[in-house]
């Protein structure tokens, strides 16, 4: 299988892992991911989304 590494291709795959993040960072910063933090602060995976999604 060959992947195609035109630019155009890869321009539409950097916008779509753009979109990915920033849907990510959005649903962190949700009434959920608040939720979340408040249980599992000592979680590490935890902490580190909250330092991306809230800058911190």
């Amino acid at each position: 299988m060959k992947i195609d590494m035109s630019a155009k291709a890869v321009t539409l795959r950097l916008k779509q892992a753009n979109e990915l993040r920033r849907l990510c960072l959005a649903l962190a910063n949700s009434s959920a991911g608040r939720k979340i933090r408040k249980e599992h602060p000592e979680n590490d995976v935890v902490r580190r989304t909250s330092r991306a999604a809230l800058g911190s």
